[in-house]
């Protein structure tokens, strides 16, 4: 059952199936949501006069809002808050200080073989400050500015690719441009460009792998508690970390099967081409080199060009190998499917203490959730989703995108639903996980779902 309120009669827990102008007009791109905070009343408030509500699929069904919608308490437009709004349960004070204690520890595991070997060195780089990010839009809102940040880096790592293979210089000011709003968008929500790696095609690879790198990267040092001076290291490095591969024979870039020993050294080469790139480049900070250099180095030593082992790596240098294998296994080849994000994670744990740093695979999968952002989903209603949010505070309940009914028909208006609220059946019991669909499963293309 639908209605017609004005929006100064809404309340959390209802709703929204239609807007009195267009969706894309307004922050709210997924067409369908239930109102969970009082900001999203506020941004309605601010858009629209009157907004359709769907009592079925608000809280308590029908029988519950029939009789509170004439009661609901006004919203003045004139008491709006300014605040920026956070759409996710902030961590308690004792939460936020095992945080800290972790990321420390962390730090303090890779910094004390850097000090011993800088002891002579009276410039020795301290350690950068810890923040635990609060993110300050919700996915909704940061698709529509995300997707615009990654048309411009698709095309500017397009245009780089060509410069380097007519051995013209990257200008590192245009990378840095680049970096820094992807940067922006994944301190704002990493849920954004994290959901827009899912968006690619298989013939896609060499160029979308620079984009999936820096992204994963930037939400990675996000979620390690790095200040945006560092995350604009990252997110560069994961730009140029292949951009060697540029000056290998394109036969050999898409070559189907294993590589023989001497292609295989070929193949290698790629790292010290890209470090002769950025060589030649302006005012590259050493971090963004020591990245490039090391992010084919293993945890057991048994990497390249160097042989370095654990900590040696470095930090920066181990997480980029994590994100380069990641993005690798999880994207569709010339000559294998890709892998989902669990399949990925649960090979690499099986290959962390070998080739990479157990405590940073762990956080790795925690930054990258259970349930990782384009995942498939089925609900215990029956219903199907895709995963567009994660939860830092309780990790098996994301936000989704609900997208076919409990008989598996598309619904009409695919709606949002956030786990973190408790939704529950009529009967009281609670809306859950069931399990984790495979990819293309009931033909479905997350891109059909994502408005331009």
């Amino acid at each position: 059952m639908e209605i017609r309120i004005p929006v100064l009669k809404l309340q959390l827990g209802l709703f929204i199936s239609e807007l009195d102008r267009p969706w894309l007009d307004t922050p709210f791109l997924m067409q369908g949501f239930l109102l969970e905070n009082q900001q999203q009343i506020e941004l309605l408030i601010e858009y629209c006069e009157f907004v359709t509500v769907d009592l079925v699929r608000s809280q308590g069904g029908i029988a519950q809002w029939t009789t509170l919608l004439s009661e609901a308490p006004s919203h003045k437009k004139s008491s709006r808050s300014k605040r920026l709004p956070r759409f996710e349960p902030e961590l308690s004070p004792e939460q936020k200080a095992e945080r800290l204690n972790i990321l420390r520890e962390l730090r303090r595991l890779f910094s004390t073989w850097r000090q011993q070997q800088n002891t002579d060195n009276p410039h020795t780089k301290h350690e950068p400050k810890i923040i635990l990010y609060d993110d300050s839009a919700a996915v909704e809102q940061e698709i529509k500015v995300a997707s615009q940040t990654h048309k411009t880096a698709q095309r500017f790592v397009l245009s780089l690719m060509e410069s380097v293979r007519q051995d013209l210089q990257p200008k590192v000011e245009e990378v840095n441009e680049v970096v820094s709003d992807l940067v922006g968008s994944i301190i704002r929500n990493p849920n954004a460009l994290l959901w827009l790696t899912q968006l690619k095609d298989r013939d896609q690879y060499t160029y979308a792998h620079s984009i999936d790198s820096a992204v994963y990267l930037l939400a990675f040092g996000r979620h390690l508690g790095y200040p945006r001076e560092e995350l604009q290291k990252l997110g560069m490095a994961g730009l140029m970390l292949d951009v060697g591969k540029m000056k290998l024979p394109s036969d050999l870039l898409s070559r189907k099967g294993r590589y023989t020993p001497g292609e295989f050294m070929l193949m290698k080469t790629h790292v010290n081409h890209s470090l002769d790139i950025i060589g030649q480049m302006d005012n590259i900070h050493i971090d963004v080199f020591d990245m490039v250099a090391r992010h084919h180095e293993r945890y057991d030593g048994s990497g390249y060009p160097l042989g370095l082992k654990a900590e040696r790596i470095g930090m920066f240098g181990s997480m980029a190998g994590i994100v380069d294998c990641f993005t690798a296994l999880t994207s569709d080849r010339s000559y294998s499917n890709a892998k989902s994000a669990h399949e990925a994670l649960q090979l690499m744990y099986k290959w962390s203490e070998r080739y990479f740093h157990p405590a940073l695979i762990e956080q790795f999968s925690q930054c990258v959730g259970i349930f990782h952002v384009g995942t498939l989903v089925e609900l215990t209603t029956g219903e199907v989703g895709i995963v567009i949010g994660q939860n830092r505070v309780r990790r098996l309940k994301p936000k989704l995108l609900i997208i076919l009914g409990p008989d598996k028909q598309p619904y009409a208006r695919p709606h949002t639903l956030d786990l973190i609220t408790n939704p529950s059946l009529p009967s009281g019991l609670p809306i859950t996980i069931r399990c984790e669909l495979p990819r293309g499963s009931y033909h479905i293309d997350p891109r059909e779902y994502f408005l331009e």
